[in-house]
Parts: structure tokens; sequence; C-alpha cells
């Protein structure tokens, strides 16, 4: 009887001990940047092409037969980059986005970026407090052509924004109708996580290409989408999207283009019920105009001027689509407007751009576009003392003056080819993502 009780007592413990050993076969380690913040390397040709997840070929969920991107949703788009502003809104000097005809075929559209963030518009409890959270996947798109005038990376970008949210939302606060606050679909969007973990895991094992891949690090091109593994793992990236995207959770675009040479004009767009696409009003400018300009060659470079917030408290009152709007008077805050089109010492411009790329202070309600998409490469190019780009590896810093990329492929027109580009505040805002997934989605 003892012995039989040893023995079942031995085997109790092997049985458990095989068990831990399953579960922890089963936990995931902790995510890295590289593996939410994933950059795509520029084609420099056209047989770079065949590495890239092109717009025309990403469908829906299994077994759907419409594409992510619709042709509905694709032609508001174009349509809204080309003319933005609201009928009756008067002529604030910005011009218009100039869309070469090659452009406006969808096969022409690639996936530049993929970003994996589990709450927009910030992970602050302070951001969440006033909007919510929606966790989202941002495809960043750009064109890319090869015709008779060769082979070319339009400077054009577009974020594409796929919301996993709990209907219904949560009201809104005072005076910030229409925006209710979001909620989170964290059950969804962990099955997310779990199979960005397990790409991770198939790349460090050799099973892309057989090469072992290593994604830890800084910010970078994403290293499974180089050499050996890059094509089987871009098949596993368009599965992943496929598996989890769809048309209906596309509720959010923006697009960034150029009447070339310059200047750079930047548009945020919301589907709305019965109007579908609209283009939205600047959050920091004056309710009515919606598009803001970049130009090196005007009398001014920041066009319209910007009243950000990003230094009062955090608070869901803005100047989009709110009537009324937040009074101008009651914001406080900086941009890079400050420098662009006035003088100021390194002290200062730091102070800024530090400001700026905090995604704890500033956001897309309180920040204007154009600072947020030249708070790196305007130190850079300034040589700005004592100005750095923590977590983003050197080799793809946005190193000119016409680099407005916060994340993506820069054309260079002075020295030809196609850089890839992130910025300080990517990086930042990716450490909040990747300390956020670990902490209260991985492994939950």
């Amino acid at each position: 009887m003892l012995s039989l009780t040893l023995v079942a007592a031995g085997l109790a413990i092997e049985v458990a001990t095989g068990a831990e050993t399953v579960a922890a076969q089963t936990v995931s380690k902790p995510l890295s940047a590289n593996d939410l913040t994933i950059l795509f390397p520029p084609p420099q040709n056209a047989a770079d092409m065949a590495n890239l997840i092109a717009l025309s070929d990403l469908a829906g969920p299994t077994g759907s037969p419409q594409r992510l991107w619709s042709d509905e949703d694709f032609a508001r788009f174009l349509a809204n980059a080309e003319n933005p502003e609201r009928p009756g809104a008067p002529d604030s000097g910005v011009s218009r986005i100039a869309l070469p005809d090659g452009v406006k075929n969808i096969k022409a559209w690639f996936v530049a970026g993929i970003r994996i963030d589990p709450g927009a518009p910030g992970l602050s409890n302070d951001i969440i407090a006033q909007f919510g959270r929606q966790p989202q996947i941002r495809l960043i798109v750009q064109p890319v052509t090869n015709g008779p005038d060769g082979f070319k990376v339009h400077d054009i970008a577009g974020h594409l924004i796929f919301s996993f949210t709990l209907s219904p939302p949560d009201p809104p606060l005072n005076g910030c109708a229409p925006f209710p606050r979001s909620k989170p679909d964290d059950e969804t969007f962990k099955a997310i996580i779990r199979d960005v973990a397990a790409l991770r895991d198939q790349l460090a094992a050799g099973t892309f290409g057989g090469v072992k891949v290593v994604t830890a690090g800084d910010l970078n091109v994403h290293p499974g989408l180089r050499g050996a593994s890059a094509k089987p793992f871009r098949v596993a990236l368009k599965a992943m999207l496929e598996k989890h995207l769809s048309p209906q959770r596309l509720q959010t675009m923006a697009v960034m283009g150029t009447r070339p040479p310059e200047p750079w004009i930047f548009v945020s767009m919301l589907k709305v019920p019965q109007a579908g696409l609209i283009t939205v009003p600047g959050p920091t400018l004056d309710g009515m105009h919606v598009a803001q300009m970049l130009s090196f060659s005007g009398a001014k470079q920041v066009v319209p001027q910007p009243s950000t917030n990003n230094q009062n408290p955090i608070t869901c009152r803005h100047a989009a689509l709110q009537s009324p709007p937040q009074p101008t008077a009651d914001r406080r805050g900086v941009s890079t407007s400050a420098f662009l089109d006035a003088k100021a010492d390194d002290s200062r411009i730091n102070e800024i751009v530090k400001i700026i790329a905090d995604p704890k202070q500033s956001h897309f309600f309180n920040t204007d576009c154009v600072s947020c998409h030249t708070e790196t490469a305007q130190p850079l190019a300034r040589n700005v003392k004592n100005f750095t780009v923590p977590g983003v590896s050197n080799a793809v810093w946005p190193k000119e003056n016409w680099n407005v990329r916060n994340f993506g492929w820069f054309p260079s027109f002075l020295h030809g080819g196609v850089a890839p580009t992130i910025t300080r505040r990517t990086a930042a805002e990716t450490a909040d993502v990747v300390s956020f997934v670990n902490n209260q989605l991985l492994n939950k």
C-alpha cells in the first residue's frame, strides 16, 4: 500500500512537472520594439518590389473577396487628398496635393511599415481618462511606380488605421462631443499579440529562410525583412494582417503629399455614418481648416500657424469637429514653427522637440502634424547641440532638411535613392507600446 502510494505520488509529481514544462513552453518572452514597429526596406529598384506587400493584393479575412482598402475608400482617399478643405472655408494659403496619375491606381501602393499599438491616442493614464483607449494596427503606405518615366518611390504617404474597440463606446466627456471614449477590445487584440510573438519566435528559430534572426535592439528596418528570411517572412506578415484586419475596421486615414517639389501638405480623414470618409479639421488649428503645410520657400514655412495645447493638463477638448472648438486663448503649447518661422537657440529647440516627442504630453489632438513630422529631422539638419535620438539606429535617422517622414521611406531628390526613416517620436511611442503590451496583454 505504501509502495503504491509512493508510486502514485511519484507519478503525480511527474505529471505536475510535465504540465509545468508545457506551461513554461507556452509563455512568450517579452516583445521588443522591432516586433511591434515593423519597417520594410525601401525599394531601390523594380526587383525589390517583390519583397513588399501590395495594397491591391491585401484581402480581408480568409475567404473574403473584398480588399482591405476598398475601391470606395481608395477613391475617397484620393479625392480628399486633392481637395481637402470644406466648402465655405476661407483660403488659408495652403497648396493642394498634386497626385501624379500613376499613384491613382491602387496597384501603385505598398506597405512601407506596420505599427501595432494597444492604445491611441496615447497610453498614459491621463490620456486614457480623457479619450479612452483604442487599439490599432496602422499601415504606413506609399506609392511606387515603374512606368515610362522609370522606377520611382513618390514623396507621398498614407496612414490606414484599423481599430479594435467594443460597442457601445463610453460617452464623451463634457464639451468633447462628437468624440466618445473608446473601449478597447483587448481579447481580440491579445490574439494579434500572440501571433506577433509567434512570428518573433519563428524568426529566432530559423523558420523563415533557414536563418536565425534576432529582432531585439534599436528600431531599424526589420531584420527579418532582409536577406534569406525576407520573402517568407513577408508572406507570414501578409497572412497575419489578412487574418486580423477587415475593411470594417478601417475607420481613420491620413495623407501627406506634395505639389512637387514642395510644399508638403498634411490631411487627416475620418469615416462617419452616412457621409463616409470625410476630412477632419486640424485639432490645433482654428476649427475650420483641414490641411497644414510646410514650405521652405515661402515667407512662412508653417501654414496655418498652429495653436498647440501640449503644455496644459491633458484634455479631450480641441478644434476638430467640436462645437464650439476649444478657444485658442485656452491653449498653451509648443510647436516646431517656433524655430522654423523664427530664431531659436539650441537650448530652446531641444526644449520644444523634447515636449513634442513625448507621447505622454503630445498627441494627435494637441500637437500639429508639421511638428510631429519635423521634431527629429530639423534638429539633425541644424546640427543642434545635445540633440539625441535614443532607441533608433543611426542608419534610419532623417538626415535631410526635406525629410518629413516619421516612419517610412524618403526619396532624396538631392542624393538619390530612398532612405528608410524612423524618428525619436516614433521610438518614444514604441517604447510605451512595448511596455504596455508586455505588462498588460502578453501571456494574459
